[in-house]
């Protein structure tokens, strides 16, 4: 493999998980009867901070979500 053929198969995986990352998040918080500012923010942050946002989000939703 060439560099830039293994440059870009990362970029593109790493596309893929945010991608991933936010559809799941906003889905998850839709599901869980969040209105669409708060869906779209948590999916934003997901998706945006890679692999940081979805572990907040688990563990925001995990900590906080009796008091919601």
């Amino acid at each position: 493999m060439t560099r830039s053929v293994l440059a870009n198969f990362v970029y593109v995986s790493m596309l893929i998980f945010m991608i991933f990352s936010a559809v799941w998040v906003m889905a998850d918080s839709r599901r869980r009867g969040r209105p669409w500012g708060e869906t779209l923010a948590w999916g934003l942050f997901a998706g945006w901070f890679i692999g940081l946002g979805l572990i907040v989000y688990i563990y925001w939703n995990r900590k906080f979500s009796d008091r919601l």
